[in-house]
């Protein structure tokens, strides 16, 4: 049992509020008895970025791959794997203090059991994204089968939109955490700017950003990347090269800062010495896309004319793009909603993330924004990107980052 590992309070580390917990609760658990739920049963996968375990990170303060029972009464309990495990984060946060190891399908029913949700209705919470984002909601098969023989009396139902719909309008104390990850952000890109010189390689570029966050108290995360004469029309992640950057190499990314499971999410491209023109006549229309974006993203405002202006300067340079459009962010990437394919001038065509949903922009909306664009009457295969996230206010988006739009060279 955790109790027999000892463990200790951590300082210093990014930390909510027990009133942002009951906050959190309160609403979930209303919704749960609107729904005449007996408790909600949520699959996490942390993986590199966290985005797989932002559902129970949401509800416990545990950034950690496991699975969580969130009963409608009674504590909640965390199997975060091996027993010593547990008391790491029995350190680490003080929203729950129940953990249990070993998350296989017989201990998951015996705390099920425990809190008397064997005959009741259960919410299952799968870690990945609904089905119109980059990564379908995910539950381990083989586990969750044998959870249903198990418990032969209770009914599951599908509750992952439940917890995407608490997660979309930010809270204060959100919103300070992304301001931190906004910071990271910076660091991460000066870090960036500073690496980029001929006889440097991907893998230096890589490093300088990832120690520039993590000496700070971030997070793992995100980082896409293309380095070239003519670089990818979009980033790529492992393997970087270690091939020496060269004058005149372009250097486009995309990374993620992150901040106690917060991610702030930024695209840029940057030039060692003078750039082609035609890259530089691509990232004008992208810094015109941006300008549309910051225009339009207002509260009241539908989501399909924010995608629709930001199409606009793009169809009317006659250029196409990988990607032009925003989705959510916060614990994950992308977040409901997501909007980033499609259009006429769209390379992706007949994908899910290109359907505009019927939203309508609310304050303290979270965005991440992305331009990834590409001139196919002069190169096809190569192009720029632009991006940052923004925040909704009362009176329109705010640019969380302080990261310039426009191209950097170097």
């Amino acid at each position: 049992m955790p109790a027999e590992f000892p463990y200790r309070k951590l300082t210093h580390i990014p930390r909510l509020s027990l009133e942002e917990r009951d906050r959190r609760w309160t609403a979930v658990l209303q919704e749960m008895a609107l729904k005449e739920l007996d408790c909600l049963l949520m699959f996490s996968q942390a993986g590199a970025d966290g985005t797989g375990s932002a559902n129970l990170r949401y509800l416990t303060h545990v950034g950690a791959s496991g699975v969580g029972v969130f009963p409608y009464r009674g504590e909640p309990v965390v199997f975060t794997g091996l027993p010593h495990t547990s008391s790491y984060f029995l350190g680490s946060q003080d929203w729950v203090s129940h953990f249990r190891g070993g998350a296989s399908p017989d201990n998951i029913v015996a705390a099920i059991r425990d809190l008397g949700g064997e005959e009741g209705r259960i919410g299952v919470v799968g870690f990945g994204s609904l089905s119109s984002r980059l990564v379908p909601e995910t539950v381990p098969y083989s586990s969750f089968v044998k959870i249903q023989k198990l418990l032969p009396e209770a009914t599951f139902t599908n509750e992952s939109p439940l917890l995407e719909g608490q997660r979309l309008i930010k809270s204060e104390e959100e919103l300070v955490m992304l301001d931190k990850a906004a910071e990271l952000a910076g660091l991460m890109f000066r870090a960036l700017a500073g690496a980029a010189r001929p006889g440097r390689t991907e893998c230096d570029l890589y490093a300088a950003m990832v120690q520039a966050s993590l000496a700070q108290g971030g997070d793992m995360s995100m980082i896409l990347m293309d380095a070239g004469k003519n670089p990818l029309q979009h980033g790529r992640g492992f393997p970087y090269s270690r091939r020496p950057l060269e004058p005149g190499d372009m250097i486009i990314t995309e990374w993620h800062a992150s901040y106690g499971g917060y991610q702030v999410g930024v695209e840029h491209t940057l030039s060692l010495g003078e750039p082609d023109p035609h890259y530089r006549d691509m990232h004008r229309v992208c810094e015109e896309v941006f300008a549309r974006v910051m225009d339009e993203l207002k509260p009241g405002a539908p989501l399909k004319h924010v995608i629709e202006a930001m199409r606009r300067p793009v169809e009317e340079a006659g250029m196409s793009y990988v990607e032009v459009g925003i989705h959510g962010h916060g614990l994950g990437s992308p977040e409901f909603p997501t909007v980033v394919f499609g259009g006429p001038n769209c390379l992706v065509q007949n994908h899910p993330m290109g359907t505009i949903p019927e939203v309508v922009i609310r304050e303290n909306m979270v965005f991440g924004v992305n331009i990834d664009i590409e001139n196919p009457k002069w190169r096809g295969n190569t192009g720029v990107m632009s991006g940052d996230t923004l925040v909704v206010t009362a009176s329109g988006a705010r640019k969380l980052t302080n990261i310039p739009v426009e191209l950097t060279g170097v």
